[in-house]
């Protein structure tokens, strides 16, 4: 595989993978130790970090949580995937989330300003190359590490890539001319602009058109996101991005979403709270398939078994058990 490829190879061995930190530097220092990670970063059984991207945004510390992953990465105990909310910041989109990035405050809905420490100059450049640098997939036989969506073909594009803005851009200027001749209305025009980029794809997911307005995010929209994780097969896939709540599906025994929202804990601390929250910052353990989170609490994932070269003489005895059933029948 190319060193500098989009896709990289992940660390072997027993692994941490974290979901979504979104600035939240109290809760990632609270699950590492949770994991049994020291100070510098090592584990004492020799296990390593994998972070499922959006590092920033939201919470109070975003530099303070980049500072601490690219520490990590640099000393060899991590590796991480480009989230959306980096992207975002690598192409200069400014969104409400990421006004820490440009030095400005974070205003709640009622106009109030959200305590968040913000970038200077030093702290933006350093942030930006050192997003620069993030692979947009891991993967290894048996597993897969992308922010939002695993997809075959979108992987396969990425992985013939180095950079991440060209390739955004390449793409964004191909459908700009196939749809310079189309009659489609705005709604979608978006989807094809969202389904078809292939860093738009694997960065925040696939969407589909609805029947009637939802809102989302704080506004109406046409397009739903599309829950691509119920009809995955393949290698095992974890994922982050969509912010599940504790106790709600986010699995189908093949891919499994990390995301338990820990970016909207801002929206707990506003009330008033500022222990006990529902919105948590959590880590997979593999192969032990275990869910950690940032309180101590522990609870097993759902997982189809992962099948290896031991279990090959089981499948063989069960395919030959099965043709002698056919042919006694017919």
């Amino acid at each position: 595989m190319n060193s500098k490829s989009l896709v990289q190879p992940l660390f072997e061995g027993p692994i941490d993978i974290v979901g979504d930190v979104h600035g939240e530097i109290d809760a990632l220092h609270s699950l590492l130790r949770h994991l049994g990670y020291d100070s510098d970063g090592s584990h004492p059984d020799d296990r390593r970090l994998v972070f499922v991207g959006d590092l920033t945004d939201r919470g109070p510390d975003s530099p303070a949580v980049v500072a601490r992953v690219q520490s990590l990465i640099e000393s060899g105990r991590a590796q991480c995937v480009l989230g959306n909310h980096e992207f975002n910041i690598l192409v200069g989109h400014k969104k409400a989330e990421n006004k820490w990035f440009w030095g400005d405050d974070f205003l709640d809905k009622d106009g109030s300003v959200v305590p968040q420490v913000l970038a200077d100059d030093s702290t933006r450049q350093r942030v930006r190359t050192f997003f620069q640098t993030l692979p947009i997939a891991l993967a290894r036989d048996e597993l897969r590490v992308v922010h939002a969506c695993w997809d075959d073909g979108a992987i396969g594009v990425a992985k013939d890539a180095t950079d991440v803005i060209s390739l955004f851009k390449h793409h964004a200027a191909v459908i700009d001319r196939k749809l310079a001749v189309s009659d489609l209305d705005d709604i979608d025009r978006g989807l094809i602009y969202q389904n078809r980029n292939p860093v738009q794809l694997l960065l925040s997911g696939p969407e589909e058109r609805t029947d009637e307005p939802v809102k989302a995010g704080g506004k109406m929209r046409n397009e739903r996101r599309v829950h691509w994780w119920n009809n995955f097969g393949n290698a095992f896939c974890v994922f982050g991005h969509y912010a599940i709540p504790n106790g709600k599906s986010r699995d189908n025994g093949w891919a499994f979403c990390l995301d338990y929202g820990v970016g909207h804990r801002w929206t707990e601390r506003r009330e008033g709270k500022t222990t006990g929250f529902s919105w948590r910052l959590a880590a997979m353990r593999f192969p032990e398939r275990m869910v950690v989170f940032d309180d101590g609490r522990e609870q097993r994932c759902t997982m189809a078994k992962i099948l290896t070269g031991d279990d090959l003489p089981a499948i063989k005895e069960a395919i030959a058990t099965f043709q002698n059933g056919l042919d006694a029948y017919f």
